[in-house]
């Protein structure tokens, strides 16, 4: 299983953190998965919420959740938006 790592913006800390994703992740599933990340390390600047959308960061679209990161060829050092 080949993995990424791609560069995530957290704009409720300001902070970006690199996190390591099999590429055939569907976008739904990881998106779970740092909300949960997200919600623990945050330190209280993040709670998780019903609706969390992953995007890409220079241009703010946001990311298909039916979509694998290969998929949609989101590679090594990516950067990408969590909202």
């Amino acid at each position: 299983m080949n993995k990424i790592i791609v560069q995530v913006y957290l704009p409720a800390d300001g902070r970006t953190y690199d996190i390591r994703l099999p590429e055939n992740m569907y976008i739904y599933d990881a998106v779970n998965v740092m909300a949960e990340l997200f919600s623990e390390i945050s330190k209280g600047f993040y709670c998780k919420g019903d609706v969390n959308i992953l995007c890409m960061r220079d241009k703010g679209e946001s990311l298909p959740q039916n979509k694998t990161f290969r998929e949609l060829k989101i590679a090594n050092r990516t950067e990408l938006m969590f909202v």
